[in-house]
Parts: structure tokens; sequence; C-alpha cells
């Protein structure tokens, strides 16, 4: 596996230019992305990061929050094989116990999708099709696309499954699929979630309005505010 060194950490990245791990890496460690000032994290918390990709948000949550437990997905088996080696180096298993699942997060468990991925930046890879999405038609008619047929589970799957009491921090990054891995939460799930940051991008491509996802998280009794294509949601 190809290595780069991102201040302090050497990552094992599967793209093979540095750029675009370093936008990933700024947003996550030097942005803090996934920090809001309303947000209210206890001692030894569990997170769920969907859209986990080569795994930088988990080693940022290790550091920063010393999380008990984080229950990590990625869809792409290709990305999933480097988001386990970085967290088997870089994560202090006494500290943060990381459940990594090569799943696709979705509304209903059990299905079969294909996920579609660039052959240069991982972190482009979606679960929605060509009709949809303008970058998987061009690389598919230049049949440079890359594709995997991958299982589908539910966040309610998984919160019984797993045994999940609390979620202190739920993080969705699934470009464009977010509003499918929302809808396989049950109510009572949803109340488990105590803050969430969800990225929603391609809402004009999808037809989904970014005030949808704020209305369902108002509805599930959250406060949101929305910063440009992030939404960060808090139970008062």
């Amino acid at each position: 596996m190809q290595h780069m060194t991102f201040g302090a950490l050497e990552v094992s990245v599967i793209d093979p230019h540095r750029r675009d791990t370093q936008y990933i890496y700024d947003e996550i460690f030097v942005e803090e992305l996934y920090r809001h000032p309303r947000f209210t994290i206890p001692a030894s918390p569990t997170f769920i990061d969907v859209g986990a990709n080569i795994g930088l948000f988990c080693i940022w949550a290790h550091q920063v929050y010393r999380a008990k437990t984080i229950h990590a997905f990625e869809a792409s088996p290709q990305t999933y094989a480097y988001l386990q080696d970085n967290v088997q180096r870089l994560i202090d298993p006494k500290v943060t116990r990381v459940r990594a699942a090569n799943v696709a997060v979705s509304s209903v468990a059990g299905q079969t999708l294909t996920l579609h991925q660039s052959p240069l930046v991982s972190g482009i890879s979606t679960l929605l099709d060509q009709s949809k999405v303008a970058w998987v038609k061009d690389l598919t008619d230049s049949r440079e696309i890359v594709t995997h047929q991958v299982t589908t589970t539910t966040l309610s799957t998984e919160i019984a499954t797993r045994d999940i009491a609390a979620v202190d921090l739920l993080k969705i990054d699934v470009e464009g699929f977010y509003m499918e891995v929302l809808r396989g939460l049950s109510d009572a799930d949803f109340a488990k979630i105590r803050n969430a940051v969800v990225e929603i991008e391609y809402a004009a491509a999808t037809g989904n309005d970014p005030d949808e996802v704020a209305r369902l998280l108002r509805a599930k009794g959250m406060s949101v505010e929305a910063r440009e294509q992030t939404l960060y949601a808090w139970r008062d």
C-alpha cells in the first residue's frame, strides 16, 4: 500500500494524487468539519461513521474524543482495505474499538446495489446511478468507471445487531445517498442519535431538497444548522 504523511500521520492512501487525500485531511483535522459548538460529546463516546473512506474521521475521533467505540461503514471493498490498514496502525485498540464493516448503508437491508467509484479519487464513490450523477455517466462512457456489487444494511439493523444504546455522533458522508441512510432509522433509533453531521452533496441532481433533510431532523426532535453542503443537528 502507498503511504503519505499528513501532519503527524503516515496514512495508507488509495488515491494516486496527494491533493485528494490532503483535501479530506484538511477538512477533518484542520478545519474540524465535524465539530460544532452546540454538540455535547461525553467522555468515551460512541460514534457511527457512514462513508468511512480510508478512516481519517475514525482517526480524528480517536485522537480528539478518545471515542470508546466507532462503528464504521465503507461500501467499497477497494477502499475498505485501506480503512482496515489505517485503523490497525493508527488507532490504539486499548482506547478506541473500531467495528468496521464493508457494507452499504441504505433504507432497506439485504439488497444488492451497484457502487460507482472513480478510479482516481476514493472519496468519489456513489450508489446513485448515471441518470443522476454526471461524473458517473462520463466515466461509464469512457469505460473508466470502477463498479462494485455491494450488500446493504440499515442503521436500525446495525443498532439492533450491535446493541447500541446511544450514538453520540452520527457522521454521514455518502455522496448523495444520505436520504436513504436516514430512512433506514426507525423513530426509536432516531431518538438514540444525540448529534449528527450530514453531508448533502448532489441535492440538485437527486431532486432532494436540502430543507427536506433539515425538516426530517427537526421532526425527530433535533435542532439544525446548515453550513453550505453540511447539516449539523443536535439535541438541546
